[in-house]
Protein backbone atom coordinates (compact mmCIF):
# COMPACT_ATOMS: atom_id res chain seq x y z
CA UNK A 1 0.00 0.00 0.00
CA UNK A 2 0.91 4.03 0.47
CA UNK A 3 4.08 4.35 2.40
CA UNK A 4 2.51 7.70 3.35
CA UNK A 5 1.64 7.50 7.45
CA UNK A 6 -1.62 9.13 8.18
CA UNK A 7 -0.68 10.94 11.85
CA UNK A 8 -3.01 9.46 14.09
CA UNK A 9 -4.25 13.17 14.62
CA UNK A 10 -6.51 11.95 11.25
CA UNK A 11 -7.94 8.65 13.30
CA UNK A 12 -8.78 9.80 16.61
CA UNK A 13 -11.32 12.82 16.98
CA UNK A 14 -11.07 14.64 20.28
CA UNK A 15 -13.31 13.71 22.81
CA UNK A 16 -13.00 14.61 27.36
CA UNK A 17 -10.46 13.01 28.80
CA UNK A 18 -12.63 12.64 32.06
CA UNK A 19 -15.20 10.48 29.97
CA UNK A 20 -13.18 7.00 28.58
CA UNK A 21 -15.16 5.55 25.69
CA UNK A 22 -16.77 2.24 26.01
CA UNK A 23 -16.05 -0.42 23.82
CA UNK A 24 -19.01 0.11 22.32
CA UNK A 25 -19.08 3.75 21.60
CA UNK A 26 -15.03 3.10 20.44
CA UNK A 27 -16.34 0.89 17.87
CA UNK A 28 -19.20 3.18 16.70
CA UNK A 29 -16.77 5.96 16.30
CA UNK A 30 -13.88 3.85 14.16
CA UNK A 31 -16.80 2.60 12.15
CA UNK A 32 -17.87 5.76 10.94
CA UNK A 33 -14.19 7.07 10.55
CA UNK A 34 -13.53 3.89 8.35
CA UNK A 35 -16.62 4.35 5.92
CA UNK A 36 -16.13 7.75 5.23
CA UNK A 37 -12.33 7.56 4.62
CA UNK A 38 -12.28 4.25 2.62
CA UNK A 39 -14.76 6.22 -0.21
CA UNK A 40 -12.59 9.27 -0.45
CA UNK A 41 -9.03 7.99 1.33
CA UNK A 42 -7.59 11.47 0.59
CA UNK A 43 -9.04 13.58 2.87
CA UNK A 44 -8.48 11.71 5.82
CA UNK A 45 -4.74 11.04 5.36
CA UNK A 46 -4.51 8.89 2.40
CA UNK A 47 -4.40 5.04 1.94
CA UNK A 48 -2.30 4.45 4.93
CA UNK A 49 -5.01 5.48 7.15
CA UNK A 50 -7.59 2.13 6.30
CA UNK A 51 -5.40 -0.53 7.49
CA UNK A 52 -5.05 1.79 10.70
CA UNK A 53 -8.74 2.08 11.30
CA UNK A 54 -8.83 -1.52 10.25
CA UNK A 55 -6.96 -2.68 12.76
CA UNK A 56 -8.71 -0.53 15.82
CA UNK A 57 -11.33 -2.10 14.60
CA UNK A 58 -9.94 -5.11 14.79
CA UNK A 59 -8.78 -4.64 18.00
CA UNK A 60 -11.62 -3.04 19.53
CA UNK A 61 -14.06 -6.17 18.30
CA UNK A 62 -10.98 -9.09 19.91
CA UNK A 63 -12.74 -9.40 23.69
CA UNK A 64 -9.51 -10.03 24.77
CA UNK A 65 -8.37 -12.47 22.41
CA UNK A 66 -4.61 -12.52 21.42
CA UNK A 67 -4.94 -12.32 17.69
CA UNK A 68 -4.94 -8.56 15.56
CA UNK A 69 -5.89 -9.07 12.08
CA UNK A 70 -4.04 -6.96 9.89
CA UNK A 71 -5.21 -6.34 6.10
CA UNK A 72 -3.15 -8.86 3.35
CA UNK A 73 -4.89 -7.41 0.17
CA UNK A 74 -1.29 -6.44 -1.38
CA UNK A 75 0.41 -9.78 -1.00
CA UNK A 76 -2.25 -11.71 -2.08
CA UNK A 77 -2.52 -13.34 -5.53
CA UNK A 78 -5.47 -10.83 -6.84
CA UNK A 79 -6.77 -9.76 -9.72
CA UNK A 80 -6.86 -5.85 -7.94
CA UNK A 81 -2.92 -6.02 -7.81
CA UNK A 82 -3.06 -6.70 -12.09
CA UNK A 83 -5.33 -3.86 -12.32
CA UNK A 84 -3.25 -1.22 -10.44
CA UNK A 85 -0.17 -2.04 -12.25
CA UNK A 86 -1.84 -1.52 -15.61
CA UNK A 87 -4.39 0.80 -14.98
CA UNK A 88 -4.54 4.50 -15.29
CA UNK A 89 -5.01 6.52 -12.27
CA UNK A 90 -5.77 3.13 -10.47
CA UNK A 91 -3.87 3.65 -7.17
CA UNK A 92 -6.18 5.21 -4.51
CA UNK A 93 -9.95 4.00 -5.72
CA UNK A 94 -8.32 0.13 -6.41
CA UNK A 95 -6.92 -0.51 -3.36
CA UNK A 96 -9.74 1.59 -1.14
CA UNK A 97 -12.06 -1.13 -2.79
CA UNK A 98 -10.14 -4.08 -1.70
CA UNK A 99 -10.08 -2.49 2.12
CA UNK A 100 -13.80 -1.92 1.36
CA UNK A 101 -13.85 -5.72 0.51
CA UNK A 102 -12.54 -7.04 3.40
CA UNK A 103 -14.54 -4.65 5.70
CA UNK A 104 -17.83 -6.13 4.30
CA UNK A 105 -16.63 -9.72 4.84
CA UNK A 106 -16.64 -8.67 8.63
CA UNK A 107 -19.95 -6.12 8.87
CA UNK A 108 -18.24 -3.47 9.23
CA UNK A 109 -19.00 -1.82 5.56
CA UNK A 110 -21.65 0.49 5.22
CA UNK A 111 -23.50 0.00 1.79
CA UNK A 112 -25.85 2.72 0.55
CA UNK A 113 -27.72 -0.32 -1.68
CA UNK A 114 -28.17 -3.77 -0.85
CA UNK A 115 -29.02 -5.70 -4.04
CA UNK A 116 -31.99 -8.57 -3.71
CA UNK A 117 -31.11 -11.84 -4.29
CA UNK A 118 -32.83 -11.16 -8.46
CA UNK A 119 -31.06 -8.15 -8.81
CA UNK A 120 -27.78 -9.79 -6.96
CA UNK A 121 -28.17 -12.83 -9.42
CA UNK A 122 -28.39 -10.86 -12.44
CA UNK A 123 -25.34 -9.21 -11.39
CA UNK A 124 -23.44 -12.00 -11.06
CA UNK A 125 -24.35 -14.35 -13.80
CA UNK A 126 -24.35 -11.92 -16.35
CA UNK A 127 -21.48 -8.78 -15.93
CA UNK A 128 -18.36 -10.63 -17.43
CA UNK A 129 -20.34 -11.20 -20.62
CA UNK A 130 -21.75 -7.62 -20.39
CA UNK A 131 -18.32 -6.30 -19.96
CA UNK A 132 -16.76 -7.95 -23.18
CA UNK A 133 -18.01 -4.34 -24.63
CA UNK A 134 -17.02 -1.06 -23.87
CA UNK A 135 -19.09 0.85 -21.54
CA UNK A 136 -19.07 3.79 -19.28
CA UNK A 137 -20.46 4.72 -15.93
CA UNK A 138 -23.99 5.45 -17.35
CA UNK A 139 -24.03 2.35 -19.06
CA UNK A 140 -23.37 0.55 -15.98
CA UNK A 141 -26.03 2.56 -13.81
CA UNK A 142 -28.41 2.14 -16.33
CA UNK A 143 -27.42 -2.02 -16.40
CA UNK A 144 -27.66 -2.78 -12.70
CA UNK A 145 -28.66 0.39 -10.89
CA UNK A 146 -26.33 2.59 -8.43
CA UNK A 147 -23.78 1.09 -6.78
CA UNK A 148 -23.69 -0.28 -3.28
CA UNK A 149 -20.51 1.98 -2.53
CA UNK A 150 -18.67 4.27 -4.61
CA UNK A 151 -14.40 4.19 -4.01
CA UNK A 152 -13.26 7.34 -5.24
CA UNK A 153 -14.66 10.86 -6.68
CA UNK A 154 -18.67 9.98 -7.60
CA UNK A 155 -18.33 12.78 -10.54
CA UNK A 156 -19.72 10.78 -13.63
CA UNK A 157 -16.50 11.72 -14.90
CA UNK A 158 -14.15 10.80 -12.91
CA UNK A 159 -11.88 7.41 -12.05
CA UNK A 160 -13.74 5.56 -9.64
CA UNK A 161 -14.27 1.86 -8.59
CA UNK A 162 -18.14 1.00 -8.50
CA UNK A 163 -19.16 -1.97 -5.89
CA UNK A 164 -22.13 -4.04 -5.64
CA UNK A 165 -22.83 -6.33 -2.78
CA UNK A 166 -26.06 -8.21 -1.55
CA UNK A 167 -26.80 -9.08 2.58
CA UNK A 168 -24.78 -12.06 1.81
CA UNK A 169 -21.06 -11.12 3.35
CA UNK A 170 -20.02 -14.90 2.20
CA UNK A 171 -21.19 -13.91 -1.69
CA UNK A 172 -19.38 -12.19 -4.24
CA UNK A 173 -18.49 -8.30 -4.25
CA UNK A 174 -18.38 -7.00 -7.49
CA UNK A 175 -16.00 -4.57 -8.34
CA UNK A 176 -16.30 -2.42 -11.57
CA UNK A 177 -13.18 -0.32 -12.01
CA UNK A 178 -13.20 2.79 -14.31
CA UNK A 179 -10.84 5.12 -15.71
CA UNK A 180 -10.63 8.62 -17.40
CA UNK A 181 -12.76 9.42 -20.22
CA UNK A 182 -11.59 8.60 -23.43
CA UNK A 183 -10.76 11.50 -25.68
CA UNK A 184 -11.57 10.23 -29.36
CA UNK A 185 -10.84 12.95 -31.63
CA UNK A 186 -14.49 13.12 -32.64
CA UNK A 187 -15.73 12.63 -28.78
CA UNK A 188 -17.13 16.22 -27.38
CA UNK A 189 -16.44 16.70 -24.06
CA UNK A 190 -19.99 18.70 -23.45
CA UNK A 191 -21.53 15.63 -24.41
CA UNK A 192 -22.22 13.89 -20.94
CA UNK A 193 -22.10 10.43 -22.08
CA UNK A 194 -19.17 10.85 -24.38
CA UNK A 195 -17.13 12.59 -21.11
CA UNK A 196 -18.50 9.33 -18.56
CA UNK A 197 -15.58 7.62 -16.92
CA UNK A 198 -15.29 4.41 -19.26
CA UNK A 199 -15.06 0.89 -17.92
CA UNK A 200 -12.07 -1.21 -17.86
CA UNK A 201 -12.87 -4.27 -15.66
CA UNK A 202 -15.24 -6.29 -13.99
CA UNK A 203 -14.00 -8.32 -10.67
CA UNK A 204 -16.72 -10.61 -9.61
CA UNK A 205 -13.89 -12.61 -7.18
CA UNK A 206 -10.40 -13.73 -6.17
CA UNK A 207 -9.69 -16.12 -8.98
CA UNK A 208 -7.22 -15.21 -10.90
CA UNK A 209 -7.94 -16.54 -14.08
CA UNK A 210 -12.03 -16.71 -13.78
CA UNK A 211 -12.81 -13.72 -11.50
CA UNK A 212 -12.31 -10.41 -13.80
CA UNK A 213 -12.90 -9.84 -17.31
CA UNK A 214 -11.67 -6.64 -19.46
CA UNK A 215 -13.19 -4.20 -21.48
CA UNK A 216 -11.79 -3.72 -24.94
CA UNK A 217 -10.90 -0.14 -23.32
CA UNK A 218 -9.72 -1.63 -20.70
CA UNK A 219 -7.23 -4.01 -22.67
CA UNK A 220 -6.17 -1.18 -24.61
CA UNK A 221 -5.37 0.59 -21.32
CA UNK A 222 -3.42 -2.24 -19.92
CA UNK A 223 -1.23 -2.69 -23.28
CA UNK A 224 -0.50 1.03 -22.94
CA UNK A 225 0.89 0.88 -19.90
CA UNK A 226 4.51 1.57 -19.14
CA UNK A 227 4.75 -1.95 -17.04
CA UNK A 228 3.29 -4.10 -19.48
Amino acid sequence: MASDVAPDSYLDAPRSPSVPASRDSERSRLLGQFNRAVRQPAPFGGLSTLPLLLDKLADAERHGEQTLWIPDTNARLSPAVLMREYFPDPAIHVAASQYGEDAFRRGWLHLDRVLDHAEFDRLVSGSQTWAKADRTFHDIVSEYGSASITFGDPDPQRPKTMGYASADREAPFVAFHLGTAATAKDSRPDDPEESAAVLLAVRIHEDFFKGWQFTPQGDRAADESPTS
